[in-house]
């Protein structure tokens, strides 16, 4: 029986062998396929993608809490079990790690390092070369005043509305750009680890592990409905930030909800008003006087609430994604969060009456 055993096992682990280096090379050809054949990206962010999107995606969609969480803390439980049960075979507990490993790299290509290279949602040419004036930037920020007294609410949706919102949004949104057409799973607030995401100063957060969309179910409920957004455009292959930022602002503004309207505009507001106030100052506090006293409410709890969580894991974390973004071919990094500013300025310049 002993010898019976150690050939199962010696069998079991030249399986998983097998299938971990099948994993790891699949990975490999995308990874490679992505970054140095032109086309390969787009060819399969458009026809490859929203087939995992339409099922892996549509799988993890079905459960009310986030999957990727619950990986996350279930995992390393997992781990511990295996140890302690293989503690005699050493050999098979690598060969399980290397097993996990092989499936996460090659989920991750599929669903989301790929993406990296595919085509833009916009024309970064013309996000290079556009050049504001500070009237325009004024203007802009004069503009999302109004909006705000146009778009109050006394309360936001709770988090089953917020994610049912979210997804018409998006569907709304791609009406008018094809490219985002396709099925969106809810998005999902997380409800174990939020706080360690606002101690590192982390809205949202996509899964290419369980294709979900997770946001940070602590932070103000201002952030929400745009957070929400922004990770559901990760789900159509647009992984720049700063163009996840504009899609998740569009979709935002355009919502049929009002509290996503106020969102977008305290968002817009966010991000426009300290570019001006880094411009002129002067202007700044005349058009800051202007803003109603609820939406100056929102925006003065939402800056507090991540300054007091702020902590040195903010700034770890802050490295990290930088490096993450620059290996991913986006040169500017954590830069590339602040280009909403700019185009939320082309928007404006193209659709001031």
């Amino acid at each position: 029986m002993k010898t019976t055993g150690t050939s199962s096992d010696k069998r079991k682990n030249k399986r998983i062998l097998i299938i971990s280096a099948v994993l790891f090379t699949a990975a490999l050809i995308l990874s490679v396929a992505s970054r140095k054949i032109p086309g390969a990206a787009d060819w399969y962010t458009a026809y490859i993608y929203p087939v995992w999107v339409g099922t892996l995606g549509r799988l993890s969609g079905i459960f009310p809490f986030s999957a990727a969480e619950m990986i996350c803390l279930a995992l390393p439980l997992l781990l511990i079990a295996d140890i302690v049960i293989n503690l005699r075979m050493p050999i098979s507990i690598l060969m399980h790690i290397l097993l996990i490993t092989a499936l996460l790299f090659f989920l991750y290509e599929a669903n989301c390092g790929v993406n990296y290279y595919s085509r833009p949602f916009t024309d970064p040419a013309a996000v290079r070369e556009a050049e504001f004036s500070e009237d325009e930037l004024a203007g802009f920020c004069e503009y999302i005043s109004q909006e705000l007294s146009r778009n109050y609410v006394s309360e936001y949706p709770g988090r089953s509305e917020t994610a049912r919102i979210a997804r018409e949004s998006m569907i709304r949104l791609s009406s008018s750009y094809p490219e985002l057409a396709g099925f969106y799973p809810r998005p999902k607030q997380l409800a174990f680890i939020s706080r360690l995401f606002s101690s590192m100063g982390v809205s949202g957060i996509y899964s290419p592990f369980t294709i979900e969309s997770n946001i940070n179910g602590e932070m103000p409920d201002m952030e929400k409905p745009f957070t929400s957004c922004h990770e559901l455009s990760h789900l159509r292959g647009f992984m720049n930030e700063g163009e996840a930022n504009y899609i998740g602002w569009l979709a935002c503004i355009g919502s049929e909800d009002t509290a996503f309207r106020r969102s977008g505009w305290l968002i817009a507001w966010s991000y426009a008003g300290n570019a001006l106030k880094r411009t002129s100052r002067s202007r700044y506090n005349t058009i800051y006087r202007t803003l109603p006293d609820d939406a100056v409410r929102e925006l003065t709890h939402n800056y507090i609430f991540w300054t007091t969580l702020e902590t040195k894991a903010s700034d770890v974390q802050d490295r990290i994604n930088d490096a993450y973004l620059k290996s991913n071919g986006l040169e500017s990094g954590i830069a590339s969060y602040g280009q909403l500013t700019d185009l939320m300025l082309l928007w404006f310049r193209e659709n001031d009456q």
